[in-house]
């Protein structure tokens, strides 16, 4: 792999998400992921950013008034 690739371990810290959330989905959008050591390619990595940035997008846009609430 290149120098470049990340490790779904480091992207899912990035992400804020667990590793095995992030190894099932890329398993059921057909990545080969084997474990969290798994490297990714950057346009992999860049495919798995898009999907939780379109997740955070429509939760901030579903959830609006919860902040500051307490």
């Amino acid at each position: 792999m290149r120098k470049d690739a990340i490790k779904i371990k480091d992207l899912a810290r990035e992400l804020g998400v667990p590793s095995r959330v992030l190894i099932d989905r890329c398993r059921a959008e057909g990545i080969s992921v084997q474990n969290s050591i798994t490297k990714l390619t950057p346009a992999q990595a860049e495919r798995v950013r898009a999907w939780f940035a379109a997740n955070r997008e429509a939760k901030v846009e579903t959830d609006p008034g919860k902040k500051g609430m307490f």
